[in-house]
């Protein structure tokens, strides 16, 4: 894979409760000019990313990490998050209701994120560590019948992050109807590669930098 590829496939994210605008600036800049696919910020964040990249390579996250609002205010947050900017979301499931059993709620709140933002690519975050085989299988049924783009493991505050059985595992489930974002400890160079081979089509991870460095002058 060329270097460019790979750099290309990764969401730089930058979401720590002490981030700054200062610290998405400069962000910003070094994912224009490392070629990221995205900056992934906080929605309050977006505007100040937009100083420096286009809609597209902007992701804010949404209701993260613990999807603990109702639905409405996730939906809200969403579509804020789209008009101060943002070209990409990554939105926590309702972990609790799927837990629960209650996939009504969770098939609503997907079909209606997606209703009320048809352009924009949904990326939806399944907390595969607190998931159960057979609950990972309805989520991504859900997620691909209600027209979403990606499934993405975790958000990496759940008790583990990203996990080559998790990517493979939501790669056959989803029959490739969507992609599949891999993201919660991706360290190191060695690491992004076995998710990418293991069939992620993105790597969220905040240690894009250190990554980039590695790739491009074997840091």
């Amino acid at each position: 894979m060329k270097e460019k590829e790979l750099l290309s496939k990764i969401d730089y994210s930058v979401l720590k409760a002490t981030t700054t605008e200062e610290d998405v600036f400069r962000a910003a800049e070094k994912t224009k000019e490392l070629g990221f696919a995205t900056l992934c910020v906080f929605p309050k964040h977006v505007r100040v990313a937009r100083i420096v990249l286009p809609q597209e390579k902007v992701c804010s996250v949404v209701a993260f990490p613990l999807s603990s609002v109702p639905s409405q205010l996730k939906i809200a947050e969403a579509v804020l998050a789209v008009e101060e900017g943002a070209g990409e979301l990554d939105v926590v499931a309702d972990v609790g209701a799927a837990k629960a059993g209650d996939w009504k709620r969770v098939e609503d709140e997907l079909k209606e994120i997606r209703n009320e933002l048809p352009d924009v690519v949904l990326k939806l975050i399944m907390e595969c560590c607190y998931l159960t085989e057979n609950e990972k299988i309805t989520l991504c049924r859900l997620a691909v019948e209600s027209g979403w783009d990606y499934l993405k493991t975790s958000t990496g505050y759940g008790t583990y992050g990203a996990t080559i059985s998790d990517v493979e595992f939501l790669k056959r489930c989803s029959g490739g109807k969507v992609k599949i974002k891999a993201a919660g400890g991706i360290k190191d160079l060695n690491l992004a590669l076995q998710f990418i081979e293991a069939g992620a089509d993105r790597i969220g991870t905040s240690s894009a930098i250190e990554i980039a460095k590695e790739l491009l002058h074997g840091w």
